[in-house]
Formats: structure tokens, C-alpha cells, sequence
């Protein structure tokens, strides 16, 4: 076989699939747990995994079925997925709206990540641009009690 052919061969090959995954966008929401000393990394004998992962469309109702839920920390969340993907962040189990809650809506194509849950006004939409760290998102903040390190369930397109 010419080396030419082979070449082409290759690039058809790997090529072409490669396209179409590039296409593909996941749409997830990453809970990520911060543990501010080093001893809450192992609570009860287990090892606190520092990330949960929650694929678009699976509603989390209790988040105590989480690996790292009684581990102590604080949350800060990283949202995938195209323009317009919706996810509400509860501090309640069963969507309770006691505890405060947070939605989230990305207006553009990069990920969101929000360090701080409770950075934002209580009771009022507020609009960020993009920057050189996250994508642009809309996101309002209902404030509860310690929202930023008990999160309770998960709930995706839903606007309370």
C-alpha cells in the first residue's frame, strides 16, 4: 500500500469521528466541596471525594445519597451545556425552598463556575458578563442559612 493512500486511510478514519464528537456538548452541573482543614478530608473512615457530578435532566431530590455530603465544606458549582440550560441549586431536601435556593441560567457557550453561592442579593436577578474565568450566566439567589455549605437537592430547567 502506497503511503499516500494510508495517509488518506488514516485521516478518513480518525478524522471524520473526531468532528463529530468536537460537535457534541455535555450538559452537567459539578458540585465541588472545598474542605477548609485537612482532617475533614476523612470523615468516619471514608475518603470525602471533592467532586459530584450531576448529568442534565437527572433531578437530585436529596443530596444526602452524595459520597462527600457530611463532609464538611463549602460548595461552589460549575455548570456545562449550551445557551440557556437552567439548574436550581436548593439548600432543602425534596426542592424545599426554606433554606434558600439558587438558579442558574448560562446565556453563552463557555462554563460557568460560581465560587461563592452566596456572593449575590438576596431576592434579585442579576446578569454577568463573561470573563476570563467564567462564561456569561443570569442567576438569582434566595438566601438561606448557610446555603453555601448545605445543599440539598437539585432540580434542572425550573425556575421557583
Amino acid at each position: 500500500m502506497n503511503i499516500k493512500a494510508a495517509w488518506v486511510l488514516m485521516i478518513v478514519a480518525v478524522g471524520f469521528p473526531a468532528v463529530n464528537w468536537a460537535g457534541e456538548t455535555k450538559t452537567e452541573l459539578v458540585l465541588l466541596k472545598e474542605f477548609q482543614n485537612p482532617e475533614a478530608l476523612f470523615y468516619k473512615g471514608r475518603h470525602c471525594k471533592e467532586a459530584f457530578t450531576i448529568k442534565k435532566g437527572r433531578d437530585f431530590p436529596d443530596l444526602r445519597k452524595m459520597r462527600n455530603y457530611f463532609c464538611e465544606g463549602e460548595y461552589s458549582i460549575i455548570l456545562d451545556g449550551p445557551p440557556g440550560t437552567t439548574v436550581t441549586v436548593y439548600g432543602q431536601f425534596y426542592f424545599g425552598e426554606n433554606h434558600g435556593y439558587l438558579t442558574l441560567t448560562k446565556t453563552d457557550h463557555r462554563r460557568v463556575w460560581l465560587w461563592d453561592l452566596e456572593d449575590f442579593p438576596d431576592g434579585k436577578w442579576v446578569v454577568a458578563d463573561a470573563n476570563k474565568d467564567t462564561g456569561a450566566y443570569e442567576v438569582y439567589y434566595h438566601a438561606g442559612s448557610d446555603f453555601r455549605m448545605r445543599l440539598g437537592s437539585v432540580k434542572w430547567n425550573e425556575i421557583p
